[in-house]
């Protein structure tokens, strides 16, 4: 029996539809938009926002971000309803995930999914994209398929896996916040012979990173666990990492797991995030930047891109913090405060060490 849902014709050429939205809504609409914004004068993001809703180039830029999220999750052919009446074979295939190697799937009956987690229609996808088996195969194929910078998915995963291991050649790692495995995955593909862990709190998540770590032939421990109260003891991980996490928690979920992993890392060991955070390109990134999180609804990226990283991470007992950007970004002119010709998100590496 195969692993992989069933995607037909339909479902495959209405995937091609939302990523063509999303190729013209990364270009001309968004150099319309920056345009304006620069020539508006505003010098705040509330400002801009001000000046800038009039403007039917926005209106359209606006409009499409929106609407090409939704054409992918719930347009007639999109995600959503081309695997929802799979259900239950869905179901059947994690099930048979979870009997491989089962002693490297540890579930949680009684966890109980945190309320910005379960109160959100993250993605603007109903329910959110953890709380059900199907939900989870719709995760991992929007993220392997439409992504918001229409970049190949498995390049800044590996670069992140390589640059972990370059740095901090740790021999004992935890992936907070993991979902389908994709992140954790790509840390074993990049030290081989450290002991790898994912957690999550959605159970359908891990079991389907179970199930492809198990058919990938890589030997990685997944835990059902909230990265804010964790069983782990004192002390147990030489790196402690979170690859897409911090902007889908409000900022006390995010100072509780800083806090908790600051409690499981060695000392010496290192705290590590890789999200959205620097804003290089000044007033209109962080715009635009917000604008896609209210339109996306992501209710936690603009209060995680206004904290004080460095404060927090050193109020959390962290000491040797760097900020910085994505290696796969940081190119002289976005270093300079210039913007692409096309929309991206910039991601930034955020370490800390856990004093000796």
């Amino acid at each position: 029996m195969t692993t992989r849902p069933h995607i037909d014709f339909a479902a495959t050429s209405h995937e091609s539809y939302a990523r063509s939205l999303k190729f013209f809504w990364k270009e001309t609409p968004y150099r319309a938009v920056v345009a304006e914004a620069a020539a508006s004068g505003a010098n705040d993001v509330d400002s801009l926002e001000g000046s800038m809703r009039p403007s039917p180039a926005y209106q359209l830029y606006g409009w499409l971000e929106r609407r090409a999220q939704q054409v992918k999750y719930q347009g007639r052919w999109g995600m959503a309803p081309t695997l929802e009446p799979q259900g239950e074979r869905l179901r059947e295939i994690l099930d048979q995930g979870a009997a491989l190697q089962p002693g490297r799937l540890h579930l949680d009956p009684n966890m109980e999914m945190p309320a910005y987690v379960s109160d959100t229609d993250i993605h603007q996808l109903a329910g959110g994209v953890w709380d059900t088996d199907v939900s989870a195969f719709v995760y991992e194929w929007a993220t392997s398929a439409v992504s918001f910078s229409m970049l190949d998915p498995a390049t800044p995963l590996n670069w992140y896996g390589e640059l972990m291991r370059e740095r901090f050649a740790p021999a004992v790692v935890l992936d907070i916040g993991c979902t389908a495995g994709a992140s954790t995955r790509a840390l074993k593909r990049a030290m081989p012979e450290a002991e790898i862990h994912g957690c999550d709190v959605s159970a359908p998540a891990v079991r389907l990173a179970h199930l492809r770590s198990v058919e990938a032939d890589l030997a990685i421990d997944y835990w059902q666990m909230n990265g804010e109260d964790m069983s782990f003891e004192d002390g147990r991980f030489d790196l402690v990492t979170s690859h897409w996490l911090i902007h889908e928690v409000p900022p006390s979920a995010l100072r509780r797991i800083m806090a908790e992993g600051r409690r499981i890392l060695r000392p010496g060991g290192t705290f590590a995030m890789y999200d959205m955070y620097l804003t290089p390109g000044g007033t209109i990134d962080a715009w635009l930047l917000d604008g896609y999180a209210a339109r996306n609804n992501e209710p936690f990226t603009q209060p995680i891109r206004n904290l004080d990283m460095e404060q927090e991470l050193t109020a959390a007992g962290f000491t040797d913090i760097r900020i910085e950007l994505s290696g796969l970004q940081a190119t002289p002119e976005v270093l300079s405060g210039e913007l692409p010709d096309s929309r991206t998100h910039y991601m930034s590496v955020i370490t800390a060490t856990a004093p000796e």
